[in-house]
């Protein structure tokens, strides 16, 4: 299939739907072998080292326990406002408007008049 990036519309709904099986299927089957650690970026999991420890030896780790449990919570902040950012877009689609331009922007309108 030919499909370019041009021809993928904007929105979250209909961007996700426009991908073939085949381009779903490739994201998945990559996934797969990254959390497998067969992945190009990822190496078997050793017997010894931590639980999901699978990244490569140029992966940066931590020793300090106190600087790990600073980053791992950051972390998990970073990505609790990611899934709620990637909510917010999704409800404003499903409500009918355009999540990254809520005002008019790609869809031609005139933004809202403050005064």
């Amino acid at each position: 299939q030919n499909l370019k990036f041009e021809d993928v519309p904007a929105g979250c709904f209909a961007s996700l739907e426009a991908v073939p099986t085949a381009g779903w299927l490739q994201i998945m089957v990559l996934t797969c072998m990254q959390e497998a650690g067969t992945g190009f970026a990822s190496k078997p999991q050793d017997p010894d080292g931590e639980a999901g420890d699978i990244a490569l030896d140029s992966w940066v780790r931590y020793d300090d326990p106190e600087v790990k449990t600073f980053k791992l919570n950051a972390e998990r902040q970073n990505g609790r406002a990611a899934m709620m950012g990637i909510t917010g877009c999704l409800i404003h689609e499903l409500l009918g408007v355009d999540a990254l331009y809520p005002t008019g922007g790609l869809g031609g309108a005139a933004p809202p008049t403050i005064f």
